[in-house]
């Protein structure tokens, strides 16, 4: 007769529902917190990578097959009080700009405002703040009413970019300088976003030397995953052995 081998079972099993529980608790407490920073839906979602890059210039080492990236254009409704909420993008969705509710200022008579996205070599703009470099293309954002004559923004929009490798900050271009804004990166979709209170030329920009820590990091990431999912399988095949019959 096996003796103690039901015990152990009932071990296992309460052993997997507390780590499952704990998963599921975890995930449920930082998910709210997580989307409450992410202003908008992700221009890139899902399990599948993003696709390669589109440059305005690229690295030689990717210039044979690079794709020239799109621009983008769309219109913002306005009433007496002021604007609907509106999110434009470029055609290719490594852009756009989020307009909440009542950023764009009334105008008489006016009933919409139209929004031009147009990706540019940054270095053709301006050379990158000390100590940055730039990480993807720059997008100039310019918005007009509909009769002419450019918007007054009554509320902070929120310009939303694709990094190709490592990027750090967002940057924009206005009043004849680069301003760093207060940034945040969702980075397993290469995406990062900032409230900016005026409109200009953003870019995506990285610290000057730091693309191999940021490698190294996201290859240990990958390691660590690598070894992650081995002790998971070993875990469970251990668990499908039936146990060892008693003497």
């Amino acid at each position: 007769m096996v003796t103690g081998a039901r015990p152990r079972v009932v071990r296992r099993r309460a052993a997997a529902a507390a780590w499952g529980l704990a998963a599921v608790l975890l995930y449920l407490a930082i998910t709210p917190a997580v989307w409450r920073a992410v202003p908008a839906r992700l221009l890139y979602e899902g399990e599948a990578p993003p696709a390669p890059y589109h440059w305005v210039h690229p690295p030689p080492e990717l210039a044979r097959d690079n794709q020239p990236p799109t621009g983008g254009t769309g219109q913002i409704g306005l009433n007496p009080t002021g604007s609907g909420s509106a999110s434009i993008l470029t055609d290719d969705a490594q852009a756009g700009v989020i307009f909440p509710h009542d950023s764009v200022a009334p105008k008489a008579g006016v009933t919409a405002a139209v929004v031009r996205i147009t990706p540019v070599d940054p270095a053709t703009v301006a050379p990158p703040p000390p100590g940055l470099v730039f990480d993807g293309n720059g997008y100039r954002v310019e918005a007009a009413y509909q009769n002419g004559g450019p918007i007054a923004l009554g509320r902070p929009v929120t310009p939303v970019l694709r990094y190709p490798q490592h990027a750090t900050v967002l940057l924009r271009w206005s009043d004849g300088k680069w301003t760093a804004l207060d940034t945040k990166r969702v980075q397993a979709a290469l995406q990062i976003f900032a409230a900016s209170d005026r409109l200009g030329v953003f870019v995506a920009a990285r610290p000057a030397g730091g693309g191999t820590g940021s490698w190294l990091m996201h290859g240990a990431a990958a390691v660590a995953l690598v070894l992650a999912a081995a002790l998971a399988a070993v875990t469970l095949r251990r668990r499908r052995q039936p146990p060892p019959a008693a003497s």
